[in-house]
């Protein structure tokens, strides 16, 4: 079989679609047609095929793609985006998958594709917002992870982008750098970002860090959660003086609780101990990720 020959199939889906109403080529917009991935029977019934889904296990980024598929139950076809170029705890770098470097020229996950004659989506907080259209276009009953008014869902992309730069980020410039002055300025930024985080967790209606239900801003943030608060990457290379100590943190902690019982996250949670040790290659310089290379450029790691 083929490297990338692994993949996981997941539920089918048949939804009834609403009526859609007819649009000139000009004034199309994706909410006003059916995707390309569904397709109607004879008795008007919208079948969804799968999506390409190309992903990697140990990447936190397209895990974020990855919950909110599982959240709202479409239909996928998991594809290996990255393979490790050697076997085991020794990899540096990745085998690219030449389907994905055929709808992402830069190679990188996740990155989803409804088939041909459409354009492929990446970039992880696209994709939430994706699966979150589409799961809308095909009726789906599952909650959106964009609730509220058109005002109300733009605070929530703006709340999701800051996550992603003030509490995903700094984790790289923890482990990567090879400053002790840098790695400790990475810790500060990061801290301070958790923390704002414990305060809208605190001020939440809700056992979600923006009330009653899961949205994009939680979705940006689970797979960090994970790897700093459960794997404990910090602990295991920084050391003791790195810990994010969560009993100051008792809000975020039970957020924490919640997120990680969800079938839709537990459905995309990798072995503790195997997702730590590819952390090892960040943290002793050998990352050869695009990621890795930013940060040893001087960049963050949301500038790739």
């Amino acid at each position: 079989s083929s490297l990338f020959g692994r993949s996981r199939v997941a539920r089918p889906l048949a939804l009834a679609l609403p009526s859609l109403a007819p649009a000139s080529a000009s004034k199309k917009h994706f909410s006003d047609m059916a995707p390309t991935a569904v397709k109607r029977d004879s008795e008007g019934v919208a079948k969804m095929k799968e999506l390409e889904f190309f992903s990697a296990w140990f990447c936190p980024y397209a895990q974020r793609a990855w919950i909110a598929l599982e959240h709202h139950k479409l239909p996928f076809k998991k594809l290996d985006g990255l393979l490790p170029d050697q076997p085991g705890t020794d990899f540096v770098g990745y085998i690219k998958n030449p389907r994905l470097l055929e709808l992402n020229p830069k190679g990188l996950v996740p990155t989803i594709s409804e088939g041909e004659g459409t354009p492929p989506v990446y970039e992880s907080l696209f994709c939430i917002e994706y699966a979150d259209e589409l799961a809308k276009a095909v009726g789906s009953p599952t909650p959106s992870l964009f609730p509220g008014t058109p005002a109300e869902r733009a605070s929530l992309r703006v709340k999701a982008d800051w996550v992603n730069r003030k509490c995903c980020s700094p984790f790289y410039q923890v482990l990567v750098r090879s400053d002790q002055k840098d790695r400790e300025q990475g810790l500060a930024d990061l801290i301070a970002g958790i923390d704002e985080l414990e305060e809208m967790a605190k001020a939440s209606s809700g056992p979600y860090l923006m009330g009653k239900q899961m949205t994009a801003v939680d979705i940006a943030f689970i797979p960090w959660a994970h790897r700093i608060m459960v794997c404990k990457v910090f602990d295991r290379f920084r050391g003791p003086k790195f810990a994010i100590d969560m009993t100051k943190r008792p809000h975020l902690s039970a957020w924490l609780d919640t997120v990680m019982n969800l079938p839709a996250v537990q459905a995309t949670l990798a072995d503790t101990e195997a997702l730590s040790d590819t952390y090892k290659r960040y943290a002793d310089g050998t990352a050869q990720s695009q990621v890795g290379e930013a940060l040893r450029q001087g960049k963050a790691a949301d500038s790739v």
